[in-house]
């Protein structure tokens, strides 16, 4: 008989169905979030690319659902990290931008990551009886106080901090839960990670288990693997799109490693696996490309919060699916808790809705109204096929995204009722959230400026 060890956490129904008798196939879903970090959004085969080569994840959105207007919360790491895995808007508790990279007189460290306040999916879902764990980067904060391991995280093995060397020996930031990993120890980063998350699938395949592979690939520093380097500087006329191609088929190939160990111990059935990046592609630092979007990292433009995303559950999602309703990644927490037959958190506000009946077919209506965006300076609202951009120096901007998806044609002074509308509601959410608890420097606020100039961004483009 299957006996997960939270077994007296588990709920009523499942309970009674293990003594009933059920096998390993009828317990609750397994769950996996794979990240990547800063990649473009034309970077993947099954986004259209020709160039960057990806075939198992191009297969993983075969075998499910791949959404065409999928966002994340923010357009930059830490607040998109907040977002999702919380399930609400990032702005209810403060936590509107990146953390701050230089210490903030003004902002006690005790107070720089996710606030204690608030829960993560790991929580909800150890509660729920399940094994969980987070390997990659965090970016939640740096004080014990914020650790995953004290966040629902039952296992961790990554970085703390947002991005570091990939080379082997190099990186001095990895700790295995809070003990520090020594640098030789630690082979090439993102192969690391690829085994520390086959290592968690064979821990717990007896058991229900939560694992969040959060890979800092292709985030700087350009570190490609040596052996796949010379390959890809034939096929690009720069060096950075050439190692950003070979960082790109390390992510992918331990993607691929992932769904292989799932499959290898009968769990690729039991397992609903998300894939999404967490922003828009870093241009032009990491050599990233966010055609046919406007913008990039940073920017409330399509490039920088419109990710590829990913949902893949063979038996529950149809294979080959396409989803052109949009979504966002605060949904991910109520689809997988809905999933797994836990009750939603009552004593909270959720932003996200439960996205399993749209990939079934159940429901006609799309998941969202309303999706909202803002990081101090620039802020957006998407309400159906229309969109209102806030741009860092006051101006309104109005797209209607079917008609043109590069956000090329202004048509704020044609619909001045839409604007004042959307305005309106956009205003109107901004109103309920408190002030930011950090801000960010005007450096980095000259810096997003100018990538709401798309001859600046097109300038960005390597090759």
């Amino acid at each position: 008989m299957f006996l997960p060890k939270r077994f007296l956490l588990l709920s009523l129904p499942l309970i009674l169905a293990v003594f009933a008798g059920c096998d390993d196939q009828q317990r609750q879903p397994n769950f996996i979030i794979l990240f990547s970090d800063d990649a473009g959004y034309a970077d993947f085969g099954f986004q259209g690319s020709q160039l960057i080569r990806t075939p198992h994840l191009d297969r993983l959105a075969e075998s499910g659902a791949r959404f065409t207007n999928g966002y994340v919360t923010a357009s930059v790491c830490s607040p998109s990290r907040a977002g999702m895995l919380t399930g609400r808007y990032q702005q209810r508790f403060g936590h509107e931008l990146n953390l701050p990279g230089v210490p903030d007189p003004a902002v006690p460290d005790s107070l720089r990551g996710l606030p204690l306040s608030e829960r993560t999916i790991a929580d909800w879902l150890s509660d729920g009886g399940y094994a969980t764990g987070l390997i990659g980067k965090w970016h939640l904060g740096l004080e014990d106080r914020f650790h995953p391991t004290k966040r629902g995280f039952d296992e961790f093995f990554g970085m703390r901090k947002g991005s570091g060397p990939y080379y082997a020996g190099s990186n001095g930031t990895i700790e295995n839960g809070m003990d520090p990993v020594h640098p030789d120890s630690v082979g090439y980063l993102t192969d690391e990670f690829g085994d520390r998350a086959v290592a968690f699938i064979d821990k717990y395949s007896e058991e229900p288990f939560f694992l969040f592979v959060s890979f800092t690939t292709p985030h700087t520093p350009m570190h490609a693997r040596e052996d796949l380097l010379p390959e890809e500087l034939l096929r690009f006329e720069t060096g950075v799109r050439a190692r950003y191609s070979a960082m790109m088929r390390s992510l992918d190939d331990n993607v691929g490693r992932i769904v292989e160990a799932l499959e290898a111990r009968g769990l690729r059935e039991n397992t609903l696996i998300f894939f999404a990046n967490d922003n828009g592609g870093a241009m032009p630092f990491n050599g990233s490309l966010n055609a046919p979007l406007r913008g990039a990292k940073g920017t409330a433009l399509e490039g920088g919060n419109r990710v590829p995303f990913l949902m893949s559950w063979p038996g529950h999602i149809p294979p080959g699916s396409v989803i052109d309703d949009p979504v966002i990644t605060l949904d991910v927490l109520p689809t997988f808790l809905s999933a797994a037959g836990l009750t939603l958190p009552g004593d909270r506000s959720l932003d996200g809705v439960d996205l399993m009946p749209h990939m079934m077919g159940h429901t006609d209506g799309a998941p969202h109204d309303t999706l909202f965006w803002k990081m101090q300076w620039g802020a957006a609202v998407r309400a159906g096929d229309w969109k209102l951009v806030r741009t860092p120096d006051g101006e309104h901007w109005l797209f209607n995204l079917h008609e043109d998806v590069s956000e090329s044609n202004d048509l704020s002074a044609l619909h001045p009722d839409k604007v004042a509308s959307l305005r309106q509601a956009l205003e109107a959410w901004e109103s309920t959230h408190p002030a930011p608890i950090w801000l960010i420097n005007d450096a980095w606020h000259a810096r997003t400026l100018e990538r709401y100039d798309q001859t600046v961004v097109d300038g960005f483009v390597r090759k």
